[in-house]
């Protein structure tokens, strides 16, 4: 019984680890894009030799606010996936312990039930049995 279960952990335990590397990288990801989204803010506000007026103010303006947006959105979204992320995790986690009980309990059961129905091994007359055909078109 305990080789069952130890297979049933060592691939749980491994979709565990993918979905918590898969978490991490999700992390990772989103403080690299909120990053770079804040260097190429930086970078074009900072280009030298933009003339002053009216209309580049007004459209750095524009800019400012939609990078902002974006930021924010990003931010929010990045947030609410990893909630989703570690909500999967969890189910995940009470499905297993819930599936890892099923997997015992069924194994305990069969191996009580085996050893009452074993039945004595016929052997089949050998007319009963299939001839191969193993020979090769050409």
């Amino acid at each position: 019984m305990s080789k069952q279960l130890e297979i049933f952990d060592a691939a749980a335990n491994t979709l565990k680890q993918v979905f918590n590397n898969l978490l991490s990288a999700q992390q990772d990801l989103s403080v690299q894009w909120i990053g770079g989204i804040s260097k190429t803010h930086a970078a074009i506000t900072s280009i030298p030799g933009l003339p002053e007026n009216a209309q580049t103010k007004e459209a750095l303006s524009q800019f400012n606010t939609w990078v902002g947006n974006v930021t924010s959105q990003s931010q929010n979204a990045s947030n609410e996936v990893l909630k989703v992320q570690e909500n999967w995790i969890s189910a995940y986690d009470k499905q297993v312990a819930v599936s890892r009980d099923f997997l015992k309990n069924l194994i305990a059961l069969s191996s009580a039930a085996l050893p009452q129905a074993a039945l004595p091994k016929v052997a089949l007359p050998k007319a009963a049995l299939p001839k191969a055909d193993l020979s090769v078109a050409v």
